[in-house]
């Protein structure tokens, strides 16, 4: 039996929102992995693997739905997505220099640093890598 059936713009979208998503989830946790492992840094109250797993897991999917919709309202969809997740990138790396976890200025600094790398992947991969894979489809699809 032959079950092949066109998919959706917006089922192609939602899915490369979740496939950039794990793609994401990995990096993001290679990236904690080593900096806490390189800084020595081990507290894991606000940043851990369960809350970088479903952050990005639920960003990513967000966005994926955002993108789909800025490209059926808009003739510059794809331009527009990046605009908005480049300035939203930008905003959230800027107020992330000045989170104050606690009292301690070296634990400020250390996981600032966990949580200026974590914006700065998720941001990036949310800018440019869901783009990229819905107008390069054939990288992941038949």
């Amino acid at each position: 039996m032959n079950h092949d059936y066109p998919q959706t713009r917006l089922s192609k979208t939602l899915l490369t929102g979740v496939f950039a998503g794990i793609i994401a989830t990995l990096i993001n946790l290679a990236y904690d992995f080593f900096y806490r492992d390189f800084a020595e840094f081990y507290p894991s109250d606000f940043i851990n693997v369960s809350s970088i797993i479903f952050a990005t897991m639920l960003l990513f999917t967000i966005a994926g739905i955002i993108y789909f919709f800025l490209n059926k309202l808009t003739k510059y969809g794809n331009i527009v997505y990046i605009v908005i997740f480049l300035i939203l990138t930008i905003f959230c790396f800027y107020g992330s220099l000045h989170v104050m976890r606690s009292s301690n200025a070296m634990e400020n600094q250390e996981f600032r640093g966990l949580l200026l790398g974590t914006v700065a992947v998720t941001g990036l991969l949310l800018t440019f890598f869901i783009p990229y894979l819905t107008t390069h489809d054939t990288l992941y699809n038949d």
